[in-house]
């Protein structure tokens, strides 16, 4: 693809982004956004992701990638004190860098790195984000010795597009404003979160950060599923992305309602019950006989503190947008 960088480009990306952001995880978004940048200013390759500048080495915690090899995460981190970008945007808080392999200036890692995958010009742009102590990054590569720079229109165009999509990888939802969500590492470490998902944890962990998941939440990083009462959260968990440096999962926060507490079973027989049906049509529907639908509702009408049907039905059509 030829490289497009003018206004009408960049308008084409914005929109279809917003389209996108509706229907996909923010993995998947910001996998699709690395691919079609790359195109847009003619890289061969791209690599970006989400890094910590705060220490005294730039940290990559999470990272994407397109057609770059496997190994490049690895390597990246075997020569990353040679980096000459990052030490460009840790040292001087530049928002862009450049390497030329044909320029003057060189370390040896840059060189090892530009050989092994024979990528001639660099690129790094960088947006901060709000609320977190990370970066987003996305590094434009070329191929070859005689690879042109990128322009500075090039340049303009992904700073630009990279403040989209930090935006719009994990926005809120709107329509809920008890329904927080965060993207996080296999560490736990938080990568992007929304506005509600602070404040559901700040008002039950005093002095968050936002730097990482806080006890009682870490343990959600490890595998996908749901996981009830922990400080009054339901939290779930899914399993987005698997890559060389680990893993990332998306994090659905809401305060815990009644309903939380009955089973899956329980928690279908009392919706059915709440739309209307009777007992001898739950139980034709779901293979049961009445009586045990009957001997489920009166469990959960105990497990839930009501009295009949009619209380049950207020209960769970107040709970069913969780």
């Amino acid at each position: 693809m030829q490289p497009r960088s003018d206004l009408h480009a960049f308008s084409a990306f914005v929109l279809e982004l917003h389209e996108r952001s509706a229907r996909l995880d923010p993995v998947a978004l910001f996998q699709w956004s690395v691919e079609t940048l790359a195109g847009e200013v003619g890289a061969d390759c791209c690599w970006a992701g989400w890094a910590d500048r705060g220490a005294d080495e730039i940290d990559v915690c999470a990272s994407l990638s397109h057609n770059l090899p496997e190994d490049f995460d690895a390597f990246w981190r075997g020569i990353r004190h040679d980096d000459l970008l990052a030490r460009d945007v840790m040292s001087d808080d530049r928002a862009v860098s450049f390497y030329d392999r044909r320029g003057g200036r060189h370390t040896e890692g840059m060189i090892a790195l530009s050989d092994r995958y024979n990528i001639g010009q660099m690129a790094v742009v960088i947006t901060e984000q709000e609320e977190s102590a990370l970066s987003l990054f996305l590094s434009p590569y070329r191929s070859g010795r005689r690879a042109p720079p990128l322009a500075s229109s090039e340049i303009s165009f992904l700073r630009h597009a990279l403040d989209h999509v930090r935006y719009l990888t994990l926005r809120d939802s709107g329509d809920d404003p008890e329904t927080g969500r965060l993207l996080v590492n296999a560490q736990g470490r938080v990568l992007a979160s929304t506005a509600p998902a602070r404040r559901l944890i700040r008002d039950r962990w005093s002095g968050w950060t936002a730097r990482s998941l806080p006890e009682g939440l870490g343990a959600t990083s490890g595998s996908s599923g749901r996981q009830l009462g922990t400080q009054g959260l339901h939290v779930e968990r899914r399993e987005l992305a698997a890559r060389g440096g680990g893993a990332l999962f998306g994090l659905t926060l809401r305060p815990l309602a009644a309903i939380d507490r009955l089973t899956p079973r329980e928690r279908e027989i009392a919706e059915e019950i709440a739309s209307g049906r009777t007992h001898k049509e739950i139980a034709r529907e779901l293979g049961l006989s009445p009586a045990t639908i009957r001997n489920h509702t009166q469990a959960i009408l105990a497990k839930l503190g009501l009295h009949n049907k009619a209380m049950l039905a207020n209960v769970i059509g107040g709970g069913r947008s969780s």
